[in-house]
């Protein structure tokens, strides 16, 4: 009986662990797409942020481009997945890095350029990534076994539902800041009221 509930256990565990190992795979499929569909527009983000001398804006762009490009296939094919989610904690960290300096500096205007829905620099972002570091970590720490083919496509329907609730979160906190912006936009051409004589 206590073989039973273990192994119940450790099953539950593993499709949990492949769920979140297929959002990190979409997480980054998408941001990955969004360069290379524009590799001009996010030389332009890369240079936004400041950090890097201008020769050196292009090679980081095509480099980080093609970290995720490998990051993605590596995610593919089950001796790589490891090697993957190392590259996706090293994006993540590095990411955070240049994020967490311009808000120190004071440049919260520029768009993040993160490759999913258009947003400025936050603290938010920063809670964001560490989340998906802790994501990224579970599959890491807890590589999915000895699952059958039903509880495979389970655990990947899941992690394809995680992924739409990620991506509905990111675009109502837009909405939600996109909504913010125009009232303080509307109230700030408000004439004050006229003082009675």
């Amino acid at each position: 009986m206590d073989h039973l509930v273990v192994g119940g256990a450790l099953t539950m565990m593993y499709l949990f662990s492949l769920a979140l190992f297929v959002l990190v795979l979409l997480v980054f499929l998408q941001a990955t797409l969004h360069k290379l569909f524009d590799l001009t527009e996010f030389k332009g983000f890369v240079n936004d942020y400041r950090l890097l001398p201008e020769f050196l804006v292009a090679p980081v762009a095509y480099g980080l481009t093609a970290v995720e490009i490998a990051l993605v296939i590596l995610c593919l094919v089950p001796a790589g997945r490891e090697i993957a989610l190392f590259l996706a904690l090293f994006l993540l960290s590095i990411y955070s890095v240049a994020i967490a300096v311009n808000l120190w500096r004071g440049r919260v205007q520029i768009e993040c350029g993160c490759g999913g829905a258009a947003q400025k620099l936050g603290g938010h972002l920063l809670v964001r990534n560490a989340v998906l570091g802790i994501v990224a970590l579970v599959p890491l720490l807890l590589p999915p076994q000895n699952l059958a083919v039903a509880e495979i496509i389970f655990a990947v329907s899941a992690g394809i539902f995680l992924w739409l609730i990620y991506q509905f979160c990111e675009h109502a906190r837009v909405a939600a800041m996109w909504y913010r912006y125009r009232v303080c936009s509307v109230h700030a051409w408000i004439p004050p009221p006229r003082q009675k004589s």
